[in-house]
């Protein structure tokens, strides 16, 4: 049975309050608003697993097209409407079988179709449950966190691989490619990010030097519309991951607070948030059934969130606290009005031309 647009729909509305939320704690976590429950504290794994696991278990579920599918992000918004709610100790379980559900759900795909795609697919869906446990068993959220934001960047990884397929990576690009997953995957199940890792660090630059040479986003950015549009994001992204890199290998975060906020916000911002601008015109017509229209005006969101990241880490470098601030409204502005921007892109149909 095929999942319904109001339930697709229902869904995706869940997956949005956790965002408002998340970004909202984000700000209370700076001092700028007053702190409304948990978020605060609970900023991480609402945006983690409250946003994005719910939102890429929804993908999925309408990838697999059947009505079972749909108990994963069931589940997982379950878990994010809890949080919300203040009851934190009754969601991580939620998020676990969530995220079990979900590498089921890709590991189900992997056997069916062995592909390099799905067995991405496969490994970066096992993060977020990997994650899970680890706060389970009494880890940080700040520790836990890069076991997540490792489920998003690989989730994103496989996403290119099949959105970049026509190019067709030689088998030592692809072999190349699974030995920088391995290693980044192993670093991260081994809990190294917190302390510094030379191998978190080396595999995460090189899976984004990878992506820099393998995407098919060099290409397109000499088109025009949508596709020029998602790869001057994609390119940025990948440039901010390297900056990351950078940051774990130079300021651990377990040994400079500044060292945390940079690298943990260059991927959560630069690259993840890249990324959902990017693919925000390809996710929404799948998921809601609406098609968007492109605009140019779609740069200037674009460009407030390349501006907001580099002022953070700018800040960070210069152990600036008090002006964080300022990236973090730049942030919710560049999503705000790119969430605007789509949406009326989606309203609006352009008259039909009449036949010649």
């Amino acid at each position: 049975m095929k999942l319904t647009p109001f339930l697709r729909i229902a869904l995706a509305v869940t997956a949005a309050a956790s965002l408002v939320a998340g970004l909202t704690g984000g700000l209370a976590r700076l001092g700028v608003v007053a702190p409304v429950g948990d978020t605060a504290d609970m900023h991480g794994a609402i945006m983690a697993s409250g946003f994005f696991g719910t939102l890429i278990s929804l993908e999925r579920a309408v990838a697999d097209g059947r009505l079972a599918a749909l108990l994963v992000p069931a589940v997982s918004a379950a878990g994010a409407v809890l949080l919300l709610c203040g009851y934190a100790e009754a969601t991580a379980p939620l998020f676990l079988v969530a995220g079990l559900g979900l590498t089921a759900l890709t590991a189900l795909a992997a056997w069916k179709l062995p592909t390099l795609f799905t067995g991405l697919m496969t490994i970066a869906a096992a993060l977020w449950p990997l994650g899970t446990i680890f706060w389970i068993s009494g880890q940080s959220l700040p520790e836990v966190g890069y076991v997540w934001l490792g489920f998003l960047i690989l989730t994103v990884v496989a996403e290119r691989i099949e959105l970049s397929r026509l190019l067709r990576p030689t088998l030592a690009a692809r072999v190349l490619l699974v030995v920088l997953v391995g290693l980044f995957a192993l670093a991260l199940g081994l809990g190294q990010p917190w302390q510094g890792s030379a191998l978190l660090s080396l595999s995460l630059a090189g899976i984004a030097l990878w992506l820099l040479r393998e995407d098919i986003a060099l290409r397109t950015v000499r088109t025009r519309g949508f596709a020029r549009f998602s790869a001057l994001l994609l390119i940025c992204g990948y440039g901010w991951l390297i900056v990351a890199a950078a940051s774990l290998a130079l300021l651990p975060p377990g040994e400079t607070v500044y060292g945390h906020d940079a690298a943990i916000h260059a991927i959560a911002v630069g690259f993840i948030l890249s990324m959902v601008f990017a693919h925000a015109p390809i996710i929404l017509p799948a998921v809601t059934g609406a098609p968007v229209r492109y605009v140019a005006v779609l740069y200037l969101p674009a460009a407030l969130l390349q501006a907001a990241i580099g002022l953070r880490i700018a800040f960070d470098a210069m152990e600036a606290t008090e002006k964080l601030y300022f990236p973090a409204w730049l942030t919710i502005a560049a999503i705000a009005i790119y969430v605007a921007l789509l949406l009326g892109t989606m309203a609006v149909r352009p008259k039909a031309t009449a036949a010649a």
